[in-house]
């Protein structure tokens, strides 16, 4: 049994090998009778320039949503609300809400909540951390209507 294990790891790299090593099929002949004519490269680009990218330049006073999700909510208490899930963007591209979790534990039996992205009071502390405040109490999240995907 273990012979043939031997046997076959060898022979792989050798039958693979023989693969490479076949020649091509020789080149046919060009024909004597005239063919149609090939059609000429198109000139025009296929690219509108309305739809051609908008580039970018970072602006003061944005902030990224990578960063923002997972950041603490407080109240202006000071005390922890709950924490961002999701940010939800509106057609437009604009963040229309933020879906905070509130309660649970370890994401168990979390209480999702969307709030409008305007309400959130987004700042930055002494040592340049995010601060993210909602003017509210952990148990108006809590009584708020629960946030649901709707699948489409």
């Amino acid at each position: 049994m273990k012979l043939k294990v031997l046997v076959a790891t060898a022979a792989a790299p050798i039958l693979a090998t023989v693969a490479y090593a076949q020649t091509p099929p020789a080149p046919t002949t060009p024909s004597t009778t005239p063919s149609a004519a090939a059609p000429a490269p198109a000139t025009t680009s296929t690219t509108d320039a309305a739809s051609a990218p908008q580039w970018y330049a970072h602006q003061q006073g944005e902030w990224r949503t990578s960063k923002l999700v997972g950041s603490k909510v407080k109240n202006n208490a000071g005390d922890t609300i709950g924490d961002i899930n999701e940010i939800i963007l509106a057609n437009d591209g604009s963040a229309a809400a933020a879906v905070i979790g509130v309660g649970g534990f370890l994401g168990m039996g979390e209480h999702q909540v969307a709030v409008q992205f305007k309400s959130l009071k987004i700042d930055r502390d002494s040592n340049g951390n995010d601060v993210v405040k909602l003017d509210t109490t952990k148990d108006a999240l809590k009584a708020a209507p629960e946030w649901t995907w709707q699948s489409s």
